[in-house]
Protein backbone atom coordinates (compact mmCIF):
# COMPACT_ATOMS: atom_id res chain seq x y z
CA UNK A 1 0.00 0.00 0.00
CA UNK A 2 1.30 3.88 -0.96
CA UNK A 3 2.13 5.86 1.78
CA UNK A 4 -0.49 8.89 2.08
CA UNK A 5 2.86 10.81 3.08
CA UNK A 6 6.01 10.43 4.17
CA UNK A 7 9.12 12.55 4.82
CA UNK A 8 10.69 11.08 1.61
CA UNK A 9 7.56 12.60 -0.40
CA UNK A 10 7.88 16.16 1.66
CA UNK A 11 11.59 16.19 0.89
CA UNK A 12 11.29 15.87 -2.56
CA UNK A 13 8.32 18.69 -3.18
CA UNK A 14 10.22 21.09 -0.60
CA UNK A 15 13.56 20.47 -2.95
CA UNK A 16 11.36 21.04 -6.13
CA UNK A 17 9.04 24.08 -4.63
CA UNK A 18 12.70 25.90 -3.82
CA UNK A 19 14.24 25.69 -7.33
CA UNK A 20 10.95 26.34 -8.70
CA UNK A 21 10.70 29.75 -6.94
CA UNK A 22 14.54 30.10 -6.63
CA UNK A 23 13.49 32.85 -9.32
CA UNK A 24 11.91 34.97 -7.12
CA UNK A 25 15.30 35.73 -5.03
CA UNK A 26 17.56 35.98 -8.65
CA UNK A 27 14.60 38.86 -10.13
CA UNK A 28 14.90 40.77 -6.95
CA UNK A 29 18.81 40.69 -5.86
CA UNK A 30 20.35 40.36 -9.49
CA UNK A 31 19.16 43.94 -10.57
CA UNK A 32 19.67 45.71 -7.26
CA UNK A 33 23.38 45.09 -7.72
CA UNK A 34 23.81 45.45 -11.54
CA UNK A 35 22.45 48.81 -11.41
CA UNK A 36 23.19 49.92 -8.35
CA UNK A 37 19.81 50.51 -6.85
CA UNK A 38 20.01 52.57 -4.16
CA UNK A 39 18.81 50.96 -1.25
CA UNK A 40 17.99 52.03 2.59
CA UNK A 41 19.69 49.16 3.82
CA UNK A 42 21.14 45.67 1.77
CA UNK A 43 21.09 43.62 4.91
CA UNK A 44 17.31 44.58 5.49
CA UNK A 45 16.53 43.73 1.84
CA UNK A 46 18.31 40.78 1.62
CA UNK A 47 16.31 39.70 4.40
CA UNK A 48 13.04 40.43 3.12
CA UNK A 49 13.41 38.64 -0.39
CA UNK A 50 14.47 35.86 1.99
CA UNK A 51 11.14 36.06 4.16
CA UNK A 52 9.20 36.43 1.11
CA UNK A 53 10.67 33.48 -0.85
CA UNK A 54 10.18 31.38 2.00
CA UNK A 55 6.89 32.13 2.34
CA UNK A 56 5.86 31.75 -1.72
CA UNK A 57 7.36 27.81 -0.70
CA UNK A 58 5.11 27.63 1.92
CA UNK A 59 2.09 29.02 0.32
CA UNK A 60 3.02 26.51 -2.89
CA UNK A 61 3.22 23.48 -0.14
CA UNK A 62 -0.10 24.48 2.12
CA UNK A 63 -2.34 22.70 -0.72
CA UNK A 64 -0.98 19.27 -0.63
CA UNK A 65 -0.64 19.47 3.63
CA UNK A 66 -3.66 21.65 4.30
CA UNK A 67 -6.54 22.56 2.34
CA UNK A 68 -7.21 25.53 3.64
CA UNK A 69 -8.84 28.42 2.26
CA UNK A 70 -7.72 30.69 5.34
CA UNK A 71 -4.24 29.72 5.43
CA UNK A 72 -3.65 29.97 1.75
CA UNK A 73 -5.67 33.69 2.21
CA UNK A 74 -3.18 34.15 4.74
CA UNK A 75 -0.15 33.71 3.00
CA UNK A 76 -1.32 35.46 -0.08
CA UNK A 77 -1.89 38.34 2.45
CA UNK A 78 2.28 37.46 3.92
CA UNK A 79 3.26 37.46 0.33
CA UNK A 80 1.93 40.90 -0.36
CA UNK A 81 3.27 42.15 2.80
CA UNK A 82 6.85 40.46 2.04
CA UNK A 83 6.71 41.92 -1.30
CA UNK A 84 6.01 45.65 -0.22
CA UNK A 85 8.33 45.44 2.43
CA UNK A 86 11.05 44.44 0.04
CA UNK A 87 10.12 47.29 -2.38
CA UNK A 88 9.88 50.05 -0.10
CA UNK A 89 13.76 49.07 1.06
CA UNK A 90 14.74 50.50 -2.36
CA UNK A 91 14.96 54.46 -1.08
CA UNK A 92 13.05 55.56 -4.32
CA UNK A 93 9.74 53.62 -3.72
CA UNK A 94 10.18 54.53 0.21
CA UNK A 95 10.30 58.10 -0.72
CA UNK A 96 7.84 57.84 -3.31
CA UNK A 97 5.24 55.84 -1.06
CA UNK A 98 6.08 55.11 2.86
CA UNK A 99 6.62 58.89 3.23
CA UNK A 100 4.12 60.56 1.21
CA UNK A 101 1.44 58.12 2.83
CA UNK A 102 2.63 57.21 6.74
CA UNK A 103 -0.98 55.89 7.75
CA UNK A 104 -1.38 53.41 4.41
CA UNK A 105 2.60 52.56 4.69
CA UNK A 106 1.13 51.41 8.45
CA UNK A 107 -1.62 49.53 6.85
CA UNK A 108 0.54 47.32 4.44
CA UNK A 109 3.81 46.60 6.78
CA UNK A 110 2.22 45.90 9.71
CA UNK A 111 -1.26 45.82 9.64
CA UNK A 112 -1.26 43.88 6.91
CA UNK A 113 1.13 40.80 8.46
CA UNK A 114 -1.35 41.18 11.78
CA UNK A 115 -4.03 40.03 9.43
CA UNK A 116 -1.87 37.54 7.78
CA UNK A 117 -1.24 35.86 11.03
CA UNK A 118 -4.82 36.05 12.26
CA UNK A 119 -5.63 33.97 8.96
CA UNK A 120 -2.73 31.58 8.83
CA UNK A 121 -3.38 30.76 12.99
CA UNK A 122 -7.17 30.28 12.63
CA UNK A 123 -6.67 28.08 9.58
CA UNK A 124 -4.39 25.97 11.50
CA UNK A 125 -6.26 25.41 14.63
CA UNK A 126 -9.56 24.30 11.95
CA UNK A 127 -6.89 22.16 10.11
CA UNK A 128 -5.70 20.63 13.50
CA UNK A 129 -9.25 20.33 15.23
CA UNK A 130 -10.26 18.26 11.97
CA UNK A 131 -6.89 16.10 12.21
CA UNK A 132 -7.81 15.46 15.61
CA UNK A 133 -11.12 14.67 15.60
CA UNK A 134 -10.50 12.33 12.88
CA UNK A 135 -7.55 10.51 14.77
CA UNK A 136 -9.79 10.46 17.91
CA UNK A 137 -13.69 9.02 16.80
CA UNK A 138 -14.44 5.70 15.05
CA UNK A 139 -15.73 6.68 11.83
CA UNK A 140 -18.79 4.19 11.98
CA UNK A 141 -20.50 4.86 15.38
CA UNK A 142 -19.22 8.50 16.21
CA UNK A 143 -17.80 7.23 19.55
CA UNK A 144 -13.88 8.03 20.31
CA UNK A 145 -11.30 5.69 20.05
CA UNK A 146 -8.84 3.67 22.21
CA UNK A 147 -6.62 6.84 21.59
CA UNK A 148 -8.37 9.00 23.63
CA UNK A 149 -7.36 7.78 26.10
CA UNK A 150 -4.31 9.91 26.16
CA UNK A 151 -5.84 13.24 26.04
CA UNK A 152 -8.65 12.79 28.67
CA UNK A 153 -8.47 14.67 31.56
CA UNK A 154 -6.53 13.40 34.78
CA UNK A 155 -9.43 12.90 37.17
CA UNK A 156 -10.50 9.65 39.13
CA UNK A 157 -13.57 8.39 36.89
CA UNK A 158 -16.16 5.43 37.14
CA UNK A 159 -15.22 2.94 34.12
CA UNK A 160 -17.96 0.90 32.27
CA UNK A 161 -16.99 -2.14 29.82
CA UNK A 162 -19.86 -2.91 27.71
CA UNK A 163 -20.03 -6.18 25.01
CA UNK A 164 -23.54 -6.66 22.90
CA UNK A 165 -24.90 -9.60 23.78
CA UNK A 166 -25.06 -12.40 20.45
CA UNK A 167 -24.15 -9.86 17.97
CA UNK A 168 -22.49 -12.62 16.02
CA UNK A 169 -25.50 -14.06 15.71
CA UNK A 170 -27.06 -11.03 14.46
CA UNK A 171 -24.10 -10.43 12.15
CA UNK A 172 -24.32 -14.18 10.97
CA UNK A 173 -28.35 -14.35 10.52
CA UNK A 174 -28.85 -10.71 9.40
CA UNK A 175 -26.22 -9.25 7.55
CA UNK A 176 -23.59 -6.69 8.75
CA UNK A 177 -25.58 -4.03 7.39
CA UNK A 178 -27.77 -4.26 10.15
CA UNK A 179 -24.96 -5.48 12.68
CA UNK A 180 -23.67 -2.44 11.83
CA UNK A 181 -27.35 -0.39 12.68
CA UNK A 182 -26.85 -2.03 16.29
CA UNK A 183 -23.81 -0.52 16.73
CA UNK A 184 -24.87 2.98 16.00
CA UNK A 185 -27.88 2.27 17.90
CA UNK A 186 -25.84 1.13 20.59
CA UNK A 187 -22.93 4.20 20.38
CA UNK A 188 -25.89 6.67 19.78
CA UNK A 189 -27.48 6.10 23.23
CA UNK A 190 -23.73 5.72 24.99
CA UNK A 191 -23.26 9.27 23.45
CA UNK A 192 -26.40 10.40 24.45
CA UNK A 193 -26.15 9.33 28.24
CA UNK A 194 -22.29 9.92 28.44
CA UNK A 195 -23.55 13.57 27.89
CA UNK A 196 -22.01 16.32 30.06
CA UNK A 197 -20.48 13.33 32.53
CA UNK A 198 -18.04 11.16 30.45
CA UNK A 199 -16.95 10.09 27.42
CA UNK A 200 -17.28 6.84 25.26
CA UNK A 201 -15.30 5.11 23.65
CA UNK A 202 -15.51 2.13 21.05
CA UNK A 203 -12.47 -0.53 21.38
CA UNK A 204 -13.61 -3.08 19.29
CA UNK A 205 -16.50 -4.71 16.90
CA UNK A 206 -18.84 -4.66 19.92
CA UNK A 207 -16.53 -3.81 22.62
CA UNK A 208 -17.44 -0.25 24.05
CA UNK A 209 -16.08 1.98 27.51
CA UNK A 210 -17.96 4.89 29.15
CA UNK A 211 -16.11 6.92 31.14
CA UNK A 212 -17.88 8.73 33.55
CA UNK A 213 -17.66 10.74 36.77
CA UNK A 214 -17.48 8.91 40.01
CA UNK A 215 -21.26 10.48 41.15
CA UNK A 216 -22.73 10.33 38.01
CA UNK A 217 -22.17 6.60 37.98
CA UNK A 218 -24.89 4.92 39.29
CA UNK A 219 -27.66 7.37 37.52
CA UNK A 220 -25.50 6.68 34.45
CA UNK A 221 -25.84 2.98 33.90
CA UNK A 222 -29.41 2.35 35.42
CA UNK A 223 -30.60 5.25 31.97
CA UNK A 224 -28.65 3.57 29.68
CA UNK A 225 -29.75 0.06 30.71
CA UNK A 226 -33.14 1.80 30.14
CA UNK A 227 -32.26 3.43 26.84
CA UNK A 228 -31.13 -0.21 25.47
CA UNK A 229 -34.27 -1.82 26.64
CA UNK A 230 -36.16 0.35 24.41
CA UNK A 231 -34.07 -0.53 21.36
CA UNK A 232 -34.41 -4.20 22.57
CA UNK A 233 -30.42 -4.03 22.97
CA UNK A 234 -29.30 -6.93 25.30
CA UNK A 235 -25.18 -6.17 26.17
CA UNK A 236 -23.14 -7.09 29.24
CA UNK A 237 -21.02 -4.99 31.10
CA UNK A 238 -18.34 -4.89 34.06
CA UNK A 239 -17.14 -2.26 35.91
CA UNK A 240 -14.20 -0.78 37.73
CA UNK A 241 -13.03 1.94 39.49
CA UNK A 242 -10.38 3.68 37.70
CA UNK A 243 -8.14 6.17 39.64
CA UNK A 244 -5.88 9.13 38.72
CA UNK A 245 -6.23 8.02 34.79
CA UNK A 246 -5.21 4.15 35.30
CA UNK A 247 -7.09 3.33 32.28
CA UNK A 248 -5.19 0.12 31.83
CA UNK A 249 -5.59 -1.21 35.44
CA UNK A 250 -9.42 -0.44 35.41
CA UNK A 251 -9.80 -1.93 31.92
CA UNK A 252 -8.49 -5.06 32.91
CA UNK A 253 -10.31 -5.07 35.95
CA UNK A 254 -13.67 -4.50 34.47
CA UNK A 255 -12.73 -6.68 31.44
CA UNK A 256 -12.84 -9.65 34.13
CA UNK A 257 -16.08 -8.53 35.38
CA UNK A 258 -17.35 -8.65 32.10
CA UNK A 259 -16.41 -11.98 31.45
CA UNK A 260 -18.33 -12.91 35.13
CA UNK A 261 -21.38 -11.43 33.83
CA UNK A 262 -20.81 -13.24 30.28
CA UNK A 263 -20.52 -16.32 32.18
CA UNK A 264 -23.31 -15.96 34.20
CA UNK A 265 -25.70 -15.33 31.78
CA UNK A 266 -23.97 -18.31 29.66
CA UNK A 267 -25.12 -20.74 32.66
CA UNK A 268 -28.20 -18.89 33.12
CA UNK A 269 -29.34 -19.39 29.42
CA UNK A 270 -27.30 -22.03 27.98
CA UNK A 271 -29.11 -22.66 24.67
CA UNK A 272 -30.29 -18.91 23.89
CA UNK A 273 -26.85 -16.89 24.80
CA UNK A 274 -23.92 -16.22 22.63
Amino acid sequence: MRTLFSDSQFTHGLVSHAVKFSIVPIVALVPVFAFHIELESIYDYVLEITRLYCVIIMASLTESIANSKVIRFGLILAIFNGTYDAATEIIFLEQLVSNRFPFADALLDEALLIAAYACIIKGLYNHLSQVNKLSLTDNLTKCYTRSALKVIPKSSYQLFYFDLDKFKAINDTKGHNIGDRVLTVFARRLIRCCDNIGYALRVGGDEFIAIVDLDKAESFINHFTKACQVEEIQFSYGTSLCEDNNFELAIKEADENLYEMKQFKAIKEPYGFL
